[in-house]
């Protein structure tokens, strides 16, 4: 049975005396008090309603529970209080759908069926006087345990039997407060109307904790393989050994589905050295002629080496996370992605021919051609991107889910900061570049050797994971309009979490792979 309009007023308006007169500070009833025993034959529920209008408690008008004062073995009177709310629940569809909390601090994760009402603000150990009678100022309170979870679940109303009520839960003189800081959970949600659930809240206090900081993005060197060195450049062949002496193959480092290609040595010809092939993948422009093939040996000029490849590009950043969603299952930000894989560095370029001819060589029958050129050695892969950092959670005082009802009276509701967005994991350095191969031996007579292939660069460094975008700070999260009905409510809302930097030199907070920041908002309703 619910309070009607008129009690109301009074419950607001009516503060009256109630108790035994029993000293401050002494547990209820406690041996060699002066409480009078339960009333042998219970209060009408009329006069139990009249009770509560001017915020008095009569014994046999519900359950009882103490947390200081009270055990679970006790049947929930008042002079013999249960110690949980947990306990109390389970007791009151069979006492008029009602618990009387005393002013204690309650640490559980309890689920309350709609029609079952809970009343805190007693003060318990002065005879079970409401606190707006005296000094104490507060009322119940009623944190999340260690387990986690919201402190209060409401559900839909009991079935038909025994236990049926109203099908409608009144929440009075109550601190519901969500420490997230205790849990896992990402989101800190103080309160949570599950479909079917109907609920009036009137002068308490609903309250969650800050949002938790997304998962910093890993690093990947911690996660991945070191990335491939590149191939050493093959070496170049001597002098007299044909007519034309091959240069040096080149030499391929394959990594994923990019190469990178170390130049061909330069030939030896009997009269002139053959120019090098240029290592792969040549950047254009290339002002500073990186992984160029050095030239053969011709009228008169000696070879040239091949010159360093160039080092592979980084990888590009990762996208950052922006915004999010608030659904059924709860809020869902966006985290950032994974950066980049780092290019392949350039293979060198190969080392130039030499020139040759049999007179050279000392004896007719030997071939004519100069020592070839070595390779280029190959370029190192291109490291692999950091991981994307998480998006931050929410901070959300109290949700309700489609189908559910919730009217809030003399309320505030408060909720803590949006969580951080998880930092952009840092990308790994890229592979060696390894040294070109060395040249042929020149000619017994003449002794003019070929040229070396030069260096492969060095593989691109991964590319930096995006940032998590940051959580919100909702007051109310629901479903329809027609569920919510705020009176006299006060909103405390605090920020949106920042958005996960980009990476550790996101000083300015401005690189473009940052993840986004919350938002605050005092009511919200989410996508179905």
């Amino acid at each position: 049975m619910k309070i009607t309009a008129v009690a109301w007023v009074l419950v607001l308006s009516s503060p009256a005396a109630l108790g035994c007169g029993a000293e401050p500070y002494a547990p209820p009833c406690a041996e060699g008090g002066t409480c009078d025993p339960e009333p042998s034959a219970a209060p009408s529920e009329e006069e139990c309603l009249q009770g509560l209008a001017a915020l008095r408690v009569q014994a046999g008008c519900g359950v009882f529970a103490s947390r200081a004062w009270g055990d679970d073995s006790n049947p929930g009177t008042m002079d013999k209080p249960v110690k949980t709310l947990t306990r109390a629940l389970a007791l009151a569809p069979h006492a008029r759908g009602r618990v009387f909390a005393c002013t204690d601090a309650y640490t559980e994760a309890i689920t309350l069926p709609s029609g079952i009402d809970l009343w805190g603000g007693f003060v318990c150990w002065s005879r079970w006087r409401h606190y707006t009678e005296g000094a104490t100022n507060k009322p119940a309170n009623l944190a999340s345990p260690d387990a986690g979870g919201p402190p209060i679940t409401v559900v839909a109303a009991l079935g038909d039997g025994e236990g049926a009520t109203d099908g409608v839960s009144t929440i009075v003189d109550m601190h519901v407060q969500h420490e997230r800081r205790l849990h896992s959970d990402r989101s800190s949600i103080a309160m949570r109307l599950q479909p079917g659930a109907v609920v009036e809240v009137l002068r308490s206090v609903i309250e969650a904790d800050r949002g938790g900081s997304g998962e910093a993005g890993q690093d990947a060197v911690y996660v991945d393989p070191q990335p491939a060195y590149g191939e050493i450049g093959a070496i170049g062949r001597d002098a007299c050994s044909a007519a034309t002496v091959a240069g040096a193959p080149a030499v391929t480092t394959v990594c994923g589905d990019m190469v990178s290609t170390g130049g061909k040595g330069g030939d030896g010809a009997p009269d002139r050295g053959g120019d090098a092939e240029d290592g792969k993948p040549l950047t254009v422009p290339n002002p500073r002629e990186a992984g160029l093939g050095g030239a053969g040996a011709k009228d008169g000029a000696p070879c040239a080496d091949g010159r360093r490849g160039d080092d592979g590009a980084p990888g590009e950043p990762g996208a950052a996370g922006h915004g999010g969603r608030l659904t059924e299952a709860g809020w869902e930000g966006v985290p950032g992605r994974q950066g980049g894989t780092g290019a392949p560095g350039q293979g060198g370029g190969g080392g130039g021919g030499a020139s040759g001819g049999r007179s050279a060589c000392g004896n007719a029958a030997l071939g004519g051609g100069g020592a070839s050129g070595g390779s280029g050695g190959g370029g190192g892969c291109g490291g692999t991107g950091g991981r994307g950092g998480g998006a931050g959670g929410a901070s959300i005082a109290i949700f309700a889910l489609s189908g559910s009802k919730l009217t809030l009276r003399e309320t505030r509701v408060i909720t803590g900061r949006g969580g951080y967005g998880g930092r952009g994991g840092e990308g790994q350095t890229g592979g060696q570049g390894v040294q070109g191969g060395p040249p042929g031996l020149g000619s017994p007579m003449l002794g003019v050797h070929a040229c070396r292939g030069g260096y492969g660069g060095t593989g691109g460094k991964g590319g930096y994971g995006g940032g998590g975008a940051g959580g919100p700070s909702i007051g109310i999260a629901y479903a329809d309009d027609e569920q919510l009905t705020l009176d006299r409510v006060t909103f405390e809302i605090g920020e949106g979490g920042p958005g996960g930097i980009a990476d550790v030199f996101d000083e300015t907070r401005d690189k473009a792979n940052r993840g986004s920041d919350g938002f605050s908002a005092e009511t919200m309703r989410f996508a179905r």
